[in-house]
């Protein structure tokens, strides 16, 4: 809105100056002869020139400020319609975002709420005898797994030991988080 109004006040100065220049012309060319004023080529070229380059100026001005006002008002105009197909878009994000799709790239897949993350959080694990840095979900603080380390881990499943292992290391997380 402020921008529309900078417009309209620049457009309303170029056509106020223009029309002030050719007043001052119809000074110099009307009324100072009544007054005594000769012409002469010495005075009268530069005149001439500085109010034909003031002119065009002024016009050019006034040509961009109403290109500018029309583009703005267009924008106005149709803004509406994109805020809808905006809120639209983001009431379908929300919907895909609470919706866990398989289909996803990603690096990271969470088993315990589903959702797919590209980036997890990094944390070190000092609960076992050796701290190791582990992967922990953004929204549910499981402890997640690459996508294709747990497609490689359907393949071949995991030993006792490493279930048993993997289970101390998710007590022990819980725990440390209050959960």
């Amino acid at each position: 809105m402020i921008a529309l109004l900078v417009w309209i006040v620049a457009l309303f100065a170029a056509v106020s100056a223009a029309y002030l220049l050719k007043v001052i012309d119809s000074i110099v060319h009307s009324q100072l002869y009544l007054f005594g004023l000769r012409f002469s080529p010495e005075w009268a070229n530069p005149y001439w020139t500085v109010s034909k380059i003031s002119l065009a100026l002024l016009g050019l001005i006034a040509a961009v400020a109403s290109i500018n006002i029309i583009y703005l008002v267009w924008n106005r105009l149709k803004g509406p319609r994109m805020a809808k197909v905006a809120q639209k878009t983001r009431e379908e994000a929300k919907e895909e975002a609470t919706q866990p799709r398989a289909a996803v790239p990603s690096l990271f897949q969470c088993t315990s709420c589903g959702r797919s993350i590209s980036h997890p959080l990094r944390m070190l694990d000092f609960h076992s005898q050796r701290p190791k840095m582990i992967n922990i979900c953004p929204f549910c603080n499981a402890t997640v797994v690459p996508v294709s380390y747990v497609y490689s881990r359907e393949e071949i499943p995991p030993s006792e030991e490493e279930e048993k292992e993997e289970e101390e290391i998710k007590k022990r997380i819980k725990k440390s988080f209050g959960a």
